[in-house]
């Protein structure tokens, strides 16, 4: 406080004034909510701090989650391309060797757990 200011020494005698006519359980009573009011403040700066350390320790997670985890099969452009039509698979067939194919469709099947008969 500078002593240019004008409001100072009336502040100060109102204080003193008033701080004279308290009680002694009074002034207990103050002086111990004041003490608490300032030990709350660092715990207070403290938590605040943590908030953003923790928004940014989900951001990461959430980031490392979404490059770690696996695509859905048929979500890639990779699968889309691969998808072959009718015709293709004919063409494919025709050029394979047909006797396979045939020899294929004529073989055994199991029909039951057992295995070939």
């Amino acid at each position: 406080m500078t002593s240019h200011d004008p409001i100072t020494p009336g502040a100060r005698e109102l204080f003193d004034r008033a701080s004279a006519r308290v009680d002694a359980g009074t002034a207990l009573r103050l002086r111990r909510a004041r003490q608490d009011a300032l030990q709350a403040r660092p715990r207070a700066r403290v938590s605040a701090g943590l908030v953003p350390a923790g928004a940014f320790a989900a951001a990461v997670l959430a980031l490392g989650l979404a490059w770690w985890m696996p695509t859905r099969p048929g979500t890639t452009p990779e699968a889309t391309q691969a998808v072959a039509t009718d015709a293709e698979i004919d063409g494919l067939m025709a050029e394979e060797d047909p006797e396979l194919y045939a020899w294929l469709a004529d073989a055994p099947v199991a029909t039951h757990a057992g295995g070939p008969q």
